[in-house]
């Protein structure tokens, strides 16, 4: 209504100006025909006067009809404002809760890692260790292999010397049967048969001693084969002890208790072998040590044989003075 009216006031007061402004050129042209000034000044003046009366009209309508879209604008704004800043709340209560969630993952897969890092590290640390352990066993292996270089080239010799026996023997026998027919027919003597009986018995200890050889090539062979036998190791050693290798046997029984600290027969051989070579105290602990792990395995007959040996071991060395003359009273009562 406020608007209509407004219209109406402008059109009323353009209609005023307009009369004005003809006015005024109608005064215009009667000033000159009249030469009075004050004619065309009139009617200027009251068209100014109503063009400003006309413009200030315009102005408060507008600015009427300003505050009345402002009123009508306002409820929107504050409803976009209340809008937006519930908008705001909501992406920064995402925004929290993304970045707790990211920061969440992100410590996960930290954890994670982590873990997968300890666990390269716990694998590169047995990596290294069994590196070591191969490093340690490939330096062990290669000293058995050098040993058992040796104990193949002492072999070969063994070997040998038993084809000088073994043919020494063969010519023995050859001899033996020349000798042969000669029995037979009635003409040997007492002495050819104490010959022949010597001959024998050489023969037969080569044979014993061929099979000794051939026992320990063959116990070399299965060292070669499986280093960590102790078994092995125990048959070469009762091999080189019938041999008379002192030495060597007892180094075989030592490396086969080492492999087997349970080997009883191991410790009883080691304890004979000891005795052989004079070392009476070392014998004793052995054989006790042999006496007690048959005990364990319910060997009774073994152990007491070992007790026995080692009491008598003990009980030589504590009552002959004599070292040599106890030596040989003890290994030949202990290997008869």
């Amino acid at each position: 209504m406020q608007s209509n009216l407004n219209t109406k006031d402008r059109a009323w007061l353009d209609m005023v100006e307009t009369v004005s402004v003809v006015g005024s050129i109608g005064g215009s042209i009667a000033s000159i025909f009249i030469n009075q000034a004050a004619l065309a000044a009139i009617p200027l003046s009251i068209t100014v006067m109503l063009n400003l009366v006309n413009r200030r009209s315009m102005l408060e309508a507008a600015a009427k009809n300003n505050s009345s879209a402002i009123a009508q604008i306002m409820p929107a704004v504050e409803t976009n404002s209340q809008q937006l800043s519930q908008l705001q709340q909501q992406v920064k209560s995402d925004v929290q809760e993304h970045s707790q969630q990211l920061q969440s993952a992100i410590l996960q897969a930290q954890n994670e890692t982590q873990d997968k890092l300890t666990a390269i590290d716990l694998q590169l640390t047995q990596s290294n260790r069994d590196f070591s352990q191969l490093k340690s066993d490939s330096q062990e292996y290669t000293e058995i292999l050098q040993t058992n270089q040796l104990a193949i080239a002492e072999l070969l010799q063994s070997k040998a010397e038993a084809q000088i026996i073994v043919d020494s023997v063969a010519a023995q026998l050859a001899e033996i049967q020349e000798i042969i027919p000669s029995l037979i027919e009635g003409n040997s003597n007492l002495m050819e048969y104490a010959k022949l009986q010597t001959l024998y018995e050489e023969q037969m200890e080569i044979v014993r001693k061929v099979g000794y050889l051939r026992e320990i090539d063959t116990s070399t062979q299965a060292i070669r084969i499986t280093p960590y036998d102790p078994d092995a190791y125990y048959k070469r050693g009762v091999s080189y002890q019938a041999l008379g290798d002192t030495q060597g046997s007892i180094g075989d029984f030592t490396e086969a208790i080492k492999l087997n600290p349970s080997h009883a027969s191991a410790y009883y051989s080691r304890g004979l072998a000891h005795i052989e070579l004079g070392n009476k105290k070392r014998a004793v602990q052995d054989l006790r040590e042999a006496a007690k792990l048959f005990f364990d395995i319910g060997d009774i007959t073994s152990y007491q044989k070992a007790k026995d040996a080692s009491k008598q071991i003990h009980e030589l060395h504590s009552s002959v003075s004599n070292e040599e003359d106890s030596q040989q009273v003890a290994v030949g009562s202990l290997f008869a």
